[in-house]
């Protein structure tokens, strides 16, 4: 018994998904079934293929939860170790979107 998620490639199900909600990175793996580590691998690929539908990947970006800091500037997917102005690790992990 196959089900339709079963059909669709991993970055389909991930496009899908941040097609109708933000998600994290833990989000989306927990949402397809497979290791943030790898998430953060189809999200590059899915930012291309993306953009070449005309459509946008947004991020919203990680924030340190103890002095406020925005990772504004950050390019990579992945959660940053630590903040630049008071070295806390307690982060709000980045948001990401698709439209």
């Amino acid at each position: 018994m196959a089900s339709s998620d079963d059909e669709r490639t991993i970055r389909q199900q991930i496009i899908d998904l941040l097609g109708a909600e933000e998600a994290t990175l833990r989000d989306i793996s927990q949402g397809v079934g497979i290791p943030e580590k790898e998430a953060v691998d189809h999200l590059v690929h899915i930012e291309r293929s993306v953009r070449s539908q005309g459509k946008k990947l947004l991020e919203i970006p990680c924030c340190c939860l103890s002095c406020g800091f925005v990772f504004e500037k950050r390019r990579r997917f992945t959660k940053p170790g630590r903040c630049p102005l008071c070295r806390n690790t307690h982060m709000q992990p980045a948001r990401f979107h698709i439209e």
